[in-house]
């Protein structure tokens, strides 16, 4: 259950817009009942947060994604307390594809994800752990509209979350989040 809490979207802005923007994501099991929701509000400047909350609303964790030079970005990862549990850096490119490494609080590194860009607003990203063995991917179709849905499955190719989102956060990109932590 907590590799499926972990496994949930956080986005970063690969782009700067000037007004707020916000969408919601609905996250649901495999055998369709609801695990989390995430709220993200994409601030001036390109720094988005994140609020992740569990099936009865309560406050699970937080994650900050701030825009640095070029097309990387750097996340942090908070559990409800406010307490630092992990990081993320990615690194895009002009095409839309991406990068990121994930690493604990202490720093150690504990997986890494590729993401791709496909035709319109959708998205593939395949996750690997610290010693580079593919653990899962992440396949995201959007709509100018800016609702969206998503699969994730495991390295097997079994289905182990679904998503559905909407708002306006068009300039946000689908990445992983630390899926790989335990």
């Amino acid at each position: 259950m907590k590799k499926i809490l972990l496994s949930a979207v956080f986005s970063l802005s690969l782009t700067t817009t000037s007004p707020a923007q916000t969408c919601r994501e609905v996250v649901r099991d495999s055998s369709g009942r609801i695990v989390q929701t995430i709220d993200r509000q994409k601030q001036a400047g390109g720094t988005v947060q994140s609020t992740i909350r569990d099936a009865s609303g309560r406050i699970i964790g937080t994650a900050t994604t701030r825009p640095n030079s070029g097309d990387s970005s750097q996340t942090t990862y908070r559990d409800a307390s406010g307490r630092l549990t992990g990081s993320a850096s990615t690194q895009g490119s002009s095409s839309g594809s991406s990068r990121t490494t994930y690493r604990d609080a202490s720093g150690s590194l504990t997986g890494t994800a590729s993401t791709n860009r496909n035709s319109g607003f959708g998205s593939s990203t395949q996750y690997r752990d610290s010693s580079g063995r593919l653990t899962g991917n992440h396949t995201t179709n959007g709509s100018p509209s800016g609702s969206f849905s998503g699969a994730q499955r495991d390295a097997s190719g079994r289905l182990v979350s679904s998503s559905s989102g909407s708002g306006k956060c068009q300039g946000v990109v689908r990445v992983p989040p630390q899926g790989t932590r335990k």
